[in-house]
């Protein structure tokens, strides 16, 4: 039978994909390149606009959400510019290379802490949450 993840080490995933769509938003038009138009804009809204974010109790620290939180307004106002952006427009508009600084930024945000683990529980990456010992 395979276990269930908890919340938390969901919450450390999330964070993982977070910092891996980063890399995609701060490579600018090759970003786009990579994932497509509706991908730019869709992988990041499909982890960004989480309650736990929103509410500042994943697993991302206050910067690292606030930056989070400052790209997805980015991306908001790029696409409120122009909703049925091609590819093509969307690079021409140069809302990649507005957004990409704040990606890397962002990612280096990320990298000053470091990953978590994708198997175990941590309160910081590296740092395994202590296991409750058996009574």
């Amino acid at each position: 039978m395979i276990e269930e993840p908890s919340e938390r080490l969901i919450e450390q995933r999330i964070r993982n994909r977070i910092y891996e769509i980063l890399e995609i938003l701060a490579d600018c038009d090759a970003g786009v390149d990579l994932v497509g138009i509706k991908g730019y804009f869709d992988l990041f809204e499909d982890f960004v606009h989480r309650p736990s974010i929103e509410a500042g109790t994943s697993a991302l620290s206050r910067d690292e959400r606030a930056i989070v939180l400052e790209i997805a307004e980015l991306l908001e106002a790029a696409c409120e510019t122009n909703s049925d952006f091609t590819k093509a427009e969307f690079i021409e508009s140069d809302w990649p290379g507005k957004i990409a600084p704040t990606a890397r930024n962002a990612r280096a945000l990320f990298l000053d802490r470091g990953l978590f683990s994708e198997k175990v529980e941590e309160v910081e990456p590296g740092q395994p949450a202590a296991v409750p010992a058996a009574r």
